[in-house]
């Protein structure tokens, strides 16, 4: 069922919203959680690092698909909010358009690009073939990821947020599923998880896109739908591509960092990982309504009520800061419980486990002490981008990317490990200083 988001109170109606993508982003996140601690309980701690080692290349392509996929659903927000459907189905049209065109190309460049980008990352040799096993299949099966996150969007910028919910559900199951038959039972590695994940993308993408026709008939596209017109396409192009930058950007930081833990034993990029798994845990609440407000102030900037967006954002703000006391809490007190997820009894008897234990706690310790940065990069980023001002966020991605680069290329020398993990901690502290002044400044009544 669909929220309108331009009544109604304000932490009442964000809440609501919020309440199905937190539940989501629990079950995406598990079900990443699962393909790693299956693959790092039984396959080897070196296939644990290739999927970390791949973290950064996946999440160039996965960020630049939300990115755009995001962008194009606040054009369909804005539609909604004005109570045009007409130009709704168009923006839909003219998104799945877009977004078949970006598939093949992200899917061509990628077959191409995955071999030499894992070689210049110095990618160890032990770690290599898990890497690229699991990228190949991802990016093989990007069209289905893109279509999956297109339908998802497009039900959240008409306020339906727990569709999105019920096929997120359904694709983790399917994904733990096969997991299971894969990896345990078939014995395909890192490639059957990867397999794993397409799969269940693939039919989530067909399901949700059939319960969508059926159910919101305002939704249903007509030929003349596709008649794409110039000035849409731009529109689109213009929010959508700022924000798939702004992600690709961002990973591009990512991979630098990885390169220069490449340096250090496997044990150590494990350790990374499974940390890395655990933060993006502490962070799921933080993204969902950070995806709350992108669409509450797309919706309410359709409306033309600026003021209502200004008094959703302060309250979103007030949300993920108490949400964030209880996350850094939860690293403080038990890093090593969430770190021994990962670690199976032939892990745990290697001579030199205790650095899998060092690397990833001293990653979480740093991280719970920063997270506040995080969370303040998540509403205001989405809030400019729901109004359409995509700018600064492009431009404090670009700062992320400059802080990561000058970072992985320095600390590491200085300070060691110590200084690989304090390169995701600058480039927070830069991209949210930006992104506040810029609100604040530019937008704020």
């Amino acid at each position: 069922m669909e929220l309108d988001l331009t009544k109604g109170g304000y932490v009442r109606v964000i809440t609501l919203y919020s309440i199905p993508i937190i539940i989501g982003n629990v079950f995406q996140q598990c079900y990443q959680l699962v393909d790693s601690i299956i693959v790092g309980r039984n396959v080897s701690y070196q296939a644990l690092a290739g999927l970390g080692v791949s973290n950064g290349i996946t999440f160039f392509i996965i960020g630049f698909i939300l990115g755009i996929t995001s962008g194009m659903g606040i054009c369909m927000a804005q539609a909604f909010g004005k109570g045009d459907y007409a130009q709704l189905r168009r923006s839909l049209a003219t998104s799945l358009v877009i977004c078949a065109a970006t598939a093949l190309l992200l899917t061509g460049a990628g077959a191409a690009l995955c071999g030499p980008v894992l070689r210049w990352m110095g990618t160890p040799a032990d770690v290599y073939g898990y890497a690229y096993g699991y990228l190949i299949v991802i990016v093989l099966g990007i069209v289905a990821t893109m279509a999956y996150n297109m339908i998802a969007c497009a039900l959240r910028a008409i306020g339906d947020s727990r569709t999105p919910l019920y096929f997120l559900i359904f694709s983790s199951v399917v994904n733990v599923g096969l997991d299971l038959l894969f990896i345990v039972r078939m014995d395909w590695g890192v490639k059957g998880a990867a397999l794993a994940t397409v799969i269940s993308q693939a039919l989530s993408a067909l399901l949700s896109y059939g319960y969508a026709m059926r159910k919101y008939q305002f939704l249903r596209l007509g030929r003349a739908d596709f008649d794409l017109k110039v000035d849409e396409v731009k529109e689109h192009l213009r929010i959508g591509m700022p924000m798939a930058l702004q992600f690709s950007i961002v990973s591009i930081g990512l991979i630098l960092l990885q390169a220069a833990l490449n340096e250090f034993p496997s044990t150590y990029i494990a350790g990374f990982t499974a940390a890395n798994k655990i933060q993006n845990i502490g962070a799921l609440v933080a993204m969902a309504f950070g995806t709350a407000i992108a669409n509450f102030a797309g919706q309410n900037y359709g409306a033309g009520n600026m003021l209502r967006v200004h008094r959703g954002v302060r309250a979103t703000l007030a949300i993920v800061m108490a949400v964030c006391v209880v996350s850094s809490g939860a690293l403080l007190l038990w890093p090593d419980a969430f770190t021994s997820m990962y670690v199976d009894a032939e892990m745990a008897a290697l001579p030199n486990v205790g650095e899998i234990y060092y690397s990833s706690g001293r990653y979480l310790f740093v991280t719970a002490i920063f997270f506040p940065f995080l969370y303040l990069i998540f509403v205001y980023r989405n809030a400019l981008q729901g109004i359409g001002r995509t700018f600064w966020p492009l431009m404090a991605g670009l700062l992320e990317l400059a802080i990561r680069c000058a970072a992985s290329f320095t600390l590491p020398k200085i300070w060691g490990y110590n200084g690989i993990v304090m390169i995701d901690m600058l480039a927070w502290i830069g991209a949210a200083i930006v992104l506040v002044v810029a609100y604040y400044r530019k937008y704020e009544l």
